[in-house]
């Protein structure tokens, strides 16, 4: 399934025993374009810590009453290594919290969550397996950290998308995999001229992007974009339309890699 960033704000997360809170953030890495934290607003029960869950942590998501359950408990949550408000998402924090929940590193495998492509297959399950990783092999993982975290609201706030030959238009949402939390599409209003408000376009035809001034590049041309399909509000979007998207583009598609 698919999923608009956006709508997983109104997402609240479970733990084993209770309420967590409500979705606030979403972090991805910018080397495999993959969502790796959730930041949830605990502020009613755990107020002053910035809270990251890895989508590895998840048990079952229901779509239809909108929540997300968890597989720790309020009190490991509760322990769980501190990060203030409004600092930086640092590798050694990453490194820390991953050994601590006993999540299986992602950056190390060469799939899109190490040894897999799914973040809940093979993990690590427990901190007690974690914390018996040997130093060295931590400090390989460390140098195995070769992306940056970013924040999805960057995206969807700042950037301006470029086909090869000409603007397009602004990022306004993302579209994410549900199943393996892959960045799938970019949602990008476009300028006017386009038969369509938004078109979809994926990172994965990215050429080369802007962090600083906020550009990012795509592998289309802007004539291609003007006339191939788009969607004219934010809707289900059906394999048929991706796949009506993928040969207007001549990409190749996803799901037959």
């Amino acid at each position: 399934m698919l999923y608009y960033a956006s709508s997983l704000n109104d997402y609240q997360l479970k733990a084993s025993d209770g309420e967590l809170g409500k979705v606030k953030e979403l972090f991805f890495d910018d080397k495999q374009w993959v969502l790796r934290y959730f930041g949830v607003d605990t502020r009613k029960w755990l107020p002053g810590k910035k809270v990251l869950l890895s989508p590895r942590s998840f048990q079952t998501i229901d779509d239809e009453n909108r929540t997300i359950e968890l597989s720790s408990d309020k009190e490991t949550v509760r322990n769980s290594p501190s990060l203030d408000e409004g600092s930086p998402l640092s590798r050694e924090y990453e490194m820390t919290l991953t050994r601590y929940y006993g999540w299986a590193p992602y950056w190390t495998g060469g799939l899109l969550w190490g040894r897999q492509d799914v973040p809940l297959v093979g993990a690590i399950t427990n901190s007690d397996q974690a914390r018996d990783l040997p130093e060295n092999r931590e400090e390989t993982l460390a140098e195995e950290l070769t992306h940056n975290l970013r924040d999805l609201d960057d995206l969807t706030d700042k950037f301006t998308v470029h086909a090869s030959d000409g603007k397009i238009g602004t990022i306004d949402d993302v579209l994410l995999d549900g199943e393996n939390w892959k960045l799938r599409y970019l949602v990008v209003k476009n300028g006017q001229g386009f038969s369509w408000e938004y078109s979809l376009l994926s990172p994965d035809w990215t050429q080369s992007v802007d962090w600083v001034d906020y550009n990012l590049y795509l592998d289309v041309t802007q004539e291609a974009v003007k006339n191939g399909p788009g969607i004219s509000e934010k809707k289900e979007i059906t394999r048929e339309t991706e796949q009506e998207l993928h040969t207007s583009y001549g990409k190749k598609t996803y799901w037959t890699y």
